[in-house]
């Protein structure tokens, strides 16, 4: 008898550590919600000022950049890496909305990705997951956001009247197709996107940027004639699809012009999209367009880090807190 309670006190010790040693988004502060849309579970984490999690505020759905990396990367007990530009800032007054990408999981170890540039990559295929390169495209992602924030919006400690959706990167290209689509999106926020034939033009600018050779250069081009040809393909060799290639690469600037709602467009003058957003910027003066805000960012680059020649100890700062409260000083005039 006494050797038979040893071992079920033992089975109970180690279920209770294998439970403890699952980390769940609940452990980082977040909400986690799934959503079926067409046989795909959308994986969905809402964070929210803690013990305000069921207060009435509007949403801000945050949309981060191209990379195939996990919401949550941790190094066992705690985050190593955020994905979203406006948490730990807006949560006085908004609960922010943040969607994970497909195939990719949701939580993953930091040791787990690559090292690099933590990319989540399958072991198996050495590139990233099949789901993901089928879906890594502007009309899914568009879609898919659209179906969550009809799920969201039903919700009790939502407050409908004011919906922003903000994208930084690759992401400002999907925060702008939401807006033109979702008749409730109220504000948008367009951070170091491009307005212009978005990301192919971008991989050209930044190797011009960085002293590319003429060679790379011409190779991009056909890159590019290949991408025309063939728009819809998912094929992956090496590079990332056809398909998210010629879906993230229309011209923006007729969108972002048309839009009736209050933008704002932010970028440093050290990213490659800098003088795109200056011509843009030109044609909406000749245009009279009035609802487009322009926070420049003098020597900051895509992420908003200084890149001056010479850097003092002084001047290595970290300056993404200074660029969304900008944003949040922004929101609160319109």
């Amino acid at each position: 008898m006494k050797v038979m309670q040893r071992t079920v006190n033992t089975f109970l010790i180690l279920f209770y550590i294998s439970v403890k040693a699952q980390i769940s988004p609940e452990d980082f502060g977040f909400r986690h919600f799934q959503y079926v849309m067409e046989n795909d579970t959308l994986e969905v984490l809402i964070k929210s000022k803690k013990g305000e999690e069921h207060i009435k505020k509007p949403l801000l759905f945050s949309i981060q950049g191209s990379r195939a990396i996990p919401l949550i990367i941790h190094n066992g007990t705690q985050r190593t890496f955020a994905t979203s530009i406006e948490e730990g800032f807006f949560e006085d007054d908004y609960h922010i909305v943040i969607v994970n990408k497909p195939g990719v999981p949701l939580i993953s170890h930091k040791d787990s990705l690559d090292r690099r540039r933590e990319y989540f990559i399958d072991k198996k295929t050495k590139t990233h997951p099949k789901a993901y390169i089928e879906n890594n495209n502007l009309e899914y992602y568009v879609k898919t956001n659209k179906f969550i924030v009809e799920k969201l919006l039903k919700e009790s400690w939502v407050d409908p009247s004011r919906l922003v959706v903000s994208g930084h990167s690759q992401g400002s290209s999907i925060a702008l197709g939401m807006a033109d689509e979702i008749p409730q999106v109220t504000h948008l926020i367009y951070s170091s996107g491009l307005p212009y034939y978005s990301t192919i033009l971008s991989i050209i600018a930044r190797k011009r940027m960085h002293g590319g050779s003429k060679a790379d250069i011409e190779e991009d081009f056909e890159y590019w004639k290949a991408i025309v040809n063939d728009p819809l393909s998912v094929s992956n060799e090496g590079r990332d699809s056809y398909r998210m290639m010629s879906s993230f690469s229309i011209n923006e600037n007729e969108i972002l012009k048309r839009l009736n709602i209050p933008v704002l467009i932010s970028y440093g003058t050290k990213d490659e999209s800098s003088p795109y957003h200056d011509m843009f910027r030109v044609e909406c003066i000749k245009d009279s367009i009035s609802h487009i805000t322009w926070n420049v960012y003098q020597d900051l680059g895509h992420n908003y880090q200084l890149q001056k020649e010479t850097t003092t100890e002084n001047e290595k700062t970290d300056y993404l807190p200074v660029v969304v409260t900008d944003w949040i000083s922004w929101l609160k005039e319109n």
